[in-house]
């Protein structure tokens, strides 16, 4: 009982947000989404108030508050939409307000990283929606949830814990410190280390990391997607029993 003393606002409103997205959950029953979107909004709120920061400039709390909460409502729309092609383009407005936090923490490469590959990410659910979705309509996985209220407690569980360190970890940040000459980082990655008397940038070294230290790795990542591609394209057309 000592961990819940002081959290009263912080249960209260993580429980509003849960039994919100439980209540948008896909149904059979047709039930109106204002009151699980009210559920969300309050409680997003309530989680504002107990994850608030010290002061600063107005312009960049206004920034931060309106990007947190576009990625929060878009998250819970990606979630509870029935058609899947609105759920990727809800997917994608959610990356983009998560990339704005990105740019707003000073993180611009991270930015446009995530952007590049979640972009191709959509594109890729699209071509998979578009040629192997059934065109006789909605199905029934996609009409109604399995096991939500199971969904529901696990999700917001995890939500809870990751919620409870933030919320507990000193916002001092510890400087970084460069690893030592002959350390592990340094001999496993070679070509991501400047030499001497070389000024390596930032996108410069992770360059030279993904297409050298690990070069092989994202060749098999690039050739599970094509076969999964090509795979796709084969199964997807409608033929006639027994021919290829």
């Amino acid at each position: 009982m000592n961990w819940m003393e002081g959290r009263g606002l912080f249960l209260i409103s993580l429980t509003l947000i849960a039994v919100g997205v439980m209540w948008l959950l896909p149904r059979r029953a047709v039930r109106s989404k204002a009151v699980g979107l009210a559920l969300v909004v309050l409680g997003g709120i309530g989680q504002g108030f107990v994850l608030r920061t010290p002061a600063s400039p107005i312009v960049y709390e206004l920034m931060f508050w309106f990007l947190a909460g576009s990625a929060l409502f878009f998250g819970v729309l990606t979630i509870t939409s029935r058609n899947p092609i609105y759920g990727a383009l809800w997917f994608a407005l959610t990356t983009l307000a998560t990339c704005g936090l990105f740019i707003r923490m000073s993180a611009p490469f991270l930015a446009a990283a995530t952007i590049i590959v979640y972009a191709g990410a959509i594109i890729v659910t699209f071509v998979f929606v578009i040629m192997l979705a059934q065109q006789a309509g909605c199905t029934a996985y996609d009409q109604r949830s399995r096991r939500p209220i199971l969904a529901t407690i696990s999700g917001f569980v995890l939500l809870a814990a990751v919620l409870t360190v933030l919320h507990q970890s000193s916002p001092v940040l510890v400087a970084a410190v460069p690893p030592a000459v002959g350390s592990d980082a340094e001999v496993s990655n070679p070509l991501s280390r400047p030499k001497p008397g070389e000024t390596l940038g930032t996108m410069h070294g992770v360059g030279r990391s993904l297409f050298g230290d690990y070069l092989f790795e994202v060749e098999v990542a690039g050739t599970l997607l094509l076969v999964a591609s090509i795979g796709a394209i084969a199964i997807a057309p409608r033929r006639e029993q027994g021919t290829l």
